[in-house]
């Protein structure tokens, strides 16, 4: 009925986080669940809460669109610092890893993803594992994010790359 696909990849994910398979998969379903609610919420608020008890570390005052997906695997990777705004449809994804036949040469991997305060990914955005996006930034619409952007910039594109510098002033008080 599983998949030997499934059944490989549920181990090595389960083994990550030294967990007996069982509660491994009722935490993977309760954030599954939450992770649905969030999606359709129509309260940014509400939505913002949902993904914060899937494990996400996201601050107050965050705006977090429709369809948003956050790394289903590893919640917890992801920080959101306040006054950031994530388009909706994003995804941000901590990990990566090959298919069965790759994964040796190709094994999973996991590093954080930080968005900084007051930073702006507009709709459709894909921020890749490891990445930090510096305060007050603008992604733009549909961008790939797979390398750090610094402070107060303006970036876009696949890959993205910076195309403006900021002057920004503080009006978040």
């Amino acid at each position: 009925m599983i998949s030997n696909r499934d059944q490989v990849t549920y181990g090595e994910v389960a083994g990550y986080y030294h967990q007996n398979k069982i509660l491994f998969g009722l935490k993977y379903f309760k954030n599954w669940f939450l992770e649905q609610l969030a999606s359709s919420c129509p309260v940014p608020s509400w939505r913002a809460k949902l993904h914060r008890m899937r494990g996400v570390n996201i601050a107050n005052n965050v705006y977090v669109g429709y369809n948003v997906v956050f790394d289903r695997l590893h919640p917890e990777l992801i920080t959101i610092e306040e006054y950031a705004e994530i388009g909706d449809r994003s995804i941000l994804s901590a990990h990566s890893r090959g298919s069965l036949t790759t994964r040796d040469a190709y094994p999973r991997t996991t590093a954080p993803i930080k968005i900084g305060r007051g930073v702006c990914i507009n709709p459709g955005c894909i921020i890749t594992q490891g990445v930090t996006i510096g305060e007050n930034s603008i992604i733009g619409t549909g961008s790939v994010v797979s390398r750090d952007i610094s402070p107060n910039c303006v970036a876009l594109g696949f890959p993205v790359r910076v195309i403006k510098k900021l002057i920004v002033e503080d009006n978040s008080k």
